[in-house]
């Protein structure tokens, strides 16, 4: 779904994705800084909405989000789009490909991060989250969207295409029945979490962990 979003995207900007950088006068890409958090938001000061995108390109933070960000920005309004985190001993730098268009009725927009605003400190950063996914499961891709904008610091194991990631699931399950798991399978600190019915139920989890 999140593909096919894009992919409409272009074809409603047609030759715009590959020319047009942020030329709109009212939509601008705004970094702020905190500490190793960069954080980069959509400001809109017209008085009508605009769809971005943007696709961030740098080998100086945690995850180079890969995946680009695809949101509707309502007018006079400020949309926080990507979090980066610094890697040790890198200078910050980065590409940002950011690209504007006006709403048009026959756009969806894919609103992955709503209702979702988890506040992270530095100590939480180091908590590592293990997440298990397969290559056919729509929620798999919900929660590693999740993860990825909203700057925790985890790692994905696709067992579909990775025998070691399977491995390692089978050794934090224990004595339970492999067979029995649905994905994503989700661990935190001594915690593991599957059977994870909904996006809701992955977010309550993050939350509980990180409150």
């Amino acid at each position: 779904m999140r593909i096919i979003t894009v992919f409409l995207f272009c074809l409603v900007l047609h030759q715009t994705c590959y020319s047009q950088m942020s030329s709109n006068p009212h939509v601008k890409l705004v970094e702020k800084k905190n500490g190793k958090r960069l954080q980069l938001f959509a400001k809109n000061t017209d008085t009508i909405p605009y769809i971005v995108f943007l696709r961030v390109t740098t080998t100086d933070f945690r995850r180079t989000s890969k995946r680009p960000i695809l949101k509707e920005i309502p007018a006079q309004s400020e949309v926080l789009l990507k979090t980066l985190i610094l890697l040790e001993g890198k200078d910050g730098d980065y590409n940002p490909t950011f690209i504007v268009n006006e709403v048009t009725t026959n756009l969806s927009i894919t609103k992955s991060t709503e209702n979702f605003d988890i506040k992270i400190n530095e100590a939480k950063l180091d908590t590592k989250v293990l997440l298990f996914t397969t290559t056919s499961c729509n929620l798999c891709e919900e929660a590693l969207i999740i993860l990825d904008e909203n700057a925790f610091n985890f790692e994905d194991f696709n067992i579909t295409v990775n025998n070691d990631a399977l491995v390692l699931l089978k050794k934090e399950l224990g004595e339970n029945n492999l067979e029995s798991v649905t994905y994503p399978a989700l661990k935190i600190d001594d915690n593991l979490y599957y059977n994870i019915k909904s996006r809701q139920e992955f977010i309550d989890i993050l939350k509980e962990h990180f409150k």
